[in-house]
């Protein structure tokens, strides 16, 4: 069970580091505050999207290793 949830535990972290980092560099480019702003909030809400996606694929690999087991 451990192994499946592995990978999108992996992915998930990979991603919001590169979306991060993207954030990162809308920070240093000169435009105004408001703008930043509201790609920094585009970026958390994102962000947090994943974390609730990757906890609920990790609920659904628990559920599929119980019913496995259940059939033998």
């Amino acid at each position: 069970m451990r192994k499946k949830m592995i990978m999108p535990v992996v992915f998930g972290v990979l991603f919001v580091m590169v979306l991060i980092g993207y954030g990162m560099l809308f920070f240093l480019v000169p435009i105004p505050i408001f703008i930043k702003l509201v790609i920094g909030l585009i970026i958390i809400l994102i962000a947090a999207s994943m974390f609730y996606v990757l906890m609920q694929r990790n609920r659904e690999l628990g559920e599929e290793e119980k019913d496995d087991l259940s059939k033998y």
